[in-house]
């Protein structure tokens, strides 16, 4: 092989090796700007799976107080060790079955907790719980949201748990 055809040949690959680069770096461009394009809609509907799951553990627990004769506390299986050293963690209920609380400080927070088990924390985001509480004629109910706007409310007195709604 002589020296020009080797060095037609280095410069071939070198070109190639170019080409490829600039090739992956508009890929990945594209991938980014179509993901934090999306990035609202995959929040919405995760929050969203979140409310249902809520959901679905408040049916869960008023079934299981009906189950065991409608006491004040309902106790179920944890994943966490409980203060007394067991994985049964008691869950208050009202006279109606659905998980409330005693704690007027923490109510919404506490509501979470013994519904979800889990920090109040949402892809790294904050999920802010707050006691809404408006007219006389409506009952005071809990409002979980992130700070994009998206949220969804517990009412306490029924077990409701609604859609995701935008505050804004």
């Amino acid at each position: 092989m002589s020296s020009l055809q080797v060095a037609q040949k280095s410069e071939k690959s070198l070109t190639e090796i170019l080409v490829m680069v600039v090739l992956v770096a508009v890929l990945m461009a594209s991938f980014i700007f179509y993901f934090f394009k999306q990035q609202g809609q995959i929040s919405q509907a995760g929050f969203s799976s979140i409310a249902q799951v809520f959901s679905a553990r408040v049916n869960g627990i008023r079934g299981q107080w009906f189950m065991d004769l409608k006491p004040r506390f309902v106790s179920l299986a944890s994943n966490q060790v409980q203060p007394d050293g067991g994985f049964l963690m008691q869950v208050p209920v009202n006279k109606l079955g659905w998980v409330d609380s005693h704690d007027d400080a923490l109510l919404c927070q506490m509501i979470w907790h013994y519904v979800m088990e889990a920090p109040l924390l949402y892809m790294r985001v904050p999920i802010s719980a707050v006691l809404v509480e408006q007219q006389k004629q409506v009952l005071p109910y809990c409002q979980y949201s992130l700070p994009s706007g998206e949220y969804f409310t517990y009412q306490r007195h029924n077990g409701k748990v609604s859609e995701i709604k935008l505050a804004y």
